[in-house]
């Protein structure tokens, strides 16, 4: 994915007018400046008529956009209907483990499953046990028993339960937890095991994703450290700010306005450059600008608007979990039945397009990009206006000559 970036990026450098890279300054000393960017999505969307030159208005716009060009087909409605979409089982409260340790679980039970800890810690209300083995490194934490009054959920509180409340696993190759899951497993397994997260966070500062999944009784929540595309670390712990939203657990063809947005960034809102991360390059293409990050891409038009946000490594994650290198049947069980699907030609490198229309703004959609023979995602993109080659990698940035 690394090769592909620094060709996108070379590409860019090539065709457009400029190239600033970070810290740049304008002819007169001033730092340059910046317009509005989208949410990282593996993007290669463009329109003909947001490339016009600044200055001139809408109707010159109008006069240079162009017909999207169509290489393939395009399915049917009783086509999309028919397509196998796997349907992601319900989680249970079985799910919900670390390690065979469960929420609620008797310290006696860890000590079975694990031995003595290593370190062993309590005080008035809690108890905590910290394994730091060669073959693990684990900590639970547990609610000391209190009086009876005090489990008993009122009308203004929850009641105490005891037992354990949480578990924080670092390492350990052989501790199971979820559905079959290990550390160190591809963040497609995660998905495909575990189904649409609940919430997907990031810490833009050490990149690092974290996948939530809530109980259906919204009693305990796994949360999966995704770093290099791996598992790194997994938690077990009640559900609470920032990781559960109090909103409905998503499913398949079932919208919030998250769905819609990509690292962030929602299109047609007003662009902050270093809203989430400091930008890497600033390339200027006619009145647009692109503004490129580690990971993702957003082009910004003279209004300073955004206008498309396009993924460049494998490193960033839709509202889903979805990036580039998953496999079609694994964007279709996060996201369901597409709204269009363009299928290219039978020829090498030709590819597919899956697009998710949003229903709170008209005009944008989501959309991957798919290898035709090998069924992998190549592209994720969030668009406001339509790509016009879909088969030309640089039409669907909007670069094409």
């Amino acid at each position: 994915m690394n090769g592909k970036k620094n060709l996108i990026l070379a590409v860019f450098c090539l065709l457009c007018a400029s190239c600033l890279p970070v810290g740049a300054v304008s002819a007169d000393g001033s730092p340059a400046q910046s317009e509005p960017a989208l949410p990282a999505v593996q993007s290669h969307t463009g329109a003909a008529a947001q490339v016009a030159a600044a200055g001139e208005g809408e109707e010159a716009d109008k006069k240079d956009k162009k017909k999207p060009i169509s290489n393939g087909k395009v399915l049917t409605k009783e086509e999309i209907g028919a397509m196998d979409i796997a349907v992601p089982s319900v989680l249970h409260a079985g799910d919900f483990h670390v390690g065979g340790i469960h929420c609620g679980d008797s310290l006696r039970k860890v000590r079975s499953l694990y031995g003595s800890p290593t370190k062993y810690a309590r005080s008035a209300h809690y108890t905590t046990m910290q394994y730091d083995g060669k073959d693990i490194a684990m900590r639970v934490r547990s609610r000391n028993d209190t009086a009876d009054i005090l489990k008993e959920t009122g009308e203004e509180r929850e009641g105490v339960r005891i037992g354990v409340e949480s578990v924080f696993l670092t390492s350990g190759k052989d501790a199971v937890f979820g559905r079959g899951l290990r550390l160190k497993m591809p963040a497609e397994v995660l998905v495909r095991q575990m189904g649409i997260p609940s919430n997907v966070l990031r810490d833009a500062d050490a990149n690092i994703y974290y996948f939530v999944y809530e109980n259906p009784a919204r009693d305990s929540a796994m949360i999966f450290a995704v770093a290099n595309r791996k598992i790194e670390r997994v938690a077990l712990m009640p559900p609470r700010p920032p990781y559960s939203r109090g909103e409905a657990l998503p499913a398949q063809n079932k919208w919030s306005e998250r769905d819609f947005t990509l690292m962030g960034f929602s299109l047609n809102q007003p662009f902050q450059a270093n809203k989430y991360n400091m930008w890497n390059n600033l390339v200027k293409r006619d009145s647009n600008n692109f503004w490129l990050y580690g990971d993702y891409g957003v082009e910004v038009d003279r209004r300073n608007m955004v206008q498309k946000v396009f993924l460049l490594t494998n490193n960033a994650y839709t509202s889903r979990g979805a990036t580039l290198g998953y496999h079609v049947s694994t964007v279709l069980s996060l996201y369901g039945r597409p709204d269009r699907v363009e299928v290219g030609p039978e020829a090498e490198k030709s590819v597919d397009a899956y697009y998710y229309d949003s229903p709170f703004q008209k005009g944008v959609s989501l959309v991957f990009v798919v290898n035709h023979a090998s069924r992998y995602v190549e592209d994720v993109l969030l668009i406001s206006a339509p790509i016009q080659n879909l088969q030309d990698p640089m039409a669907r940035y909007g670069l094409q000559s």
